[in-house]
């Protein structure tokens, strides 16, 4: 569907992304705008509170061989930093991203995070390469999204035309049991989804899913029950 020079897709699990010459600007359930960060209005299908789609899976390589992953193996009863990119060995994502995330791996564990992973939609030999490229591997868990399955569930599309077709957007995110507490998505460039970012974002409290509650208290996970 066209509107007003948008492309907006539709993909399952009710979020749709929006794609606007290269850049990765979102629709929010329920209304346009979900953050606005400098001049940048972003706005996206995933929001805080949500719950990943834990069906989804990925791959990546254990042993010298590729191996399916399920998103809730990865997310389930642990806190993990997340970091997409639109593509391995690209130039932002390789001088700047990842190894921001590589250079601040102990500050951003040492405070609570067990484990650092990477999405990209790409195979999981080539996440080999760069990580070892990087000299990180075993540091921080790849992630290939192949057939962008996850990417479109949560409505985190990019679409590059002939340079590389359909790819994930730019964006990091704290995930605690599988629920996004904290979100971060770049219109374009590198700016929000930094590891700079997301480690301040984690200075603010000792527990992301703390601070997700004291702010959002009639959240249903917040909420307390007597029998």
């Amino acid at each position: 569907i066209t509107m007003a020079g948008f492309v907006v897709s539709g993909f399952r699990g009710g979020f749709g992304g929006m794609e606007v010459n290269g850049r990765c600007d979102m629709r929010q359930r329920g209304g346009m705008v979900g953050a606005v960060r400098g001049r940048r209005a972003v706005v996206t299908g995933l929001v805080e509170g949500d719950v990943l789609p834990m069906e989804e899976k990925f791959m990546l390589v254990e042993s010298g061989s590729p191996q399916e992953i399920s998103v809730e193996s990865v997310f389930k009863g642990k806190k993990v930093a997340v970091v997409a990119v639109p593509g391995p060995f690209t130039p932002t994502c390789n001088d700047s991203h990842l190894p921001g995330f590589i250079s601040n791996l102990d500050a951003i564990k040492s405070k609570g995070i067990d484990e650092v992973v990477c999405i990209a939609v790409t195979d999981p030999f080539v996440n080999r390469s760069w990580i070892r490229s990087l000299g990180a591997e075993g540091k921080i868990t790849m992630l290939a999204d192949g057939d962008a399955s996850f990417t479109k569930a949560v409505g985190l599309v990019k679409e590059t035309g002939k340079f590389g077709g359909t790819r994930s957007c730019r964006y990091s995110a704290i995930v605690v049991d599988g629920k996004v507490v904290k979100l971060n998505v770049d219109a374009k460039g590198l700016d929000a989804s930094s590891a700079e970012n997301l480690l301040s974002q984690l200075a603010q409290g000792t527990d992301p899913l703390e601070a997700y509650c004291a702010a959002n208290p009639e959240a249903d996970e917040c909420r307390t029950y007597e029998d």
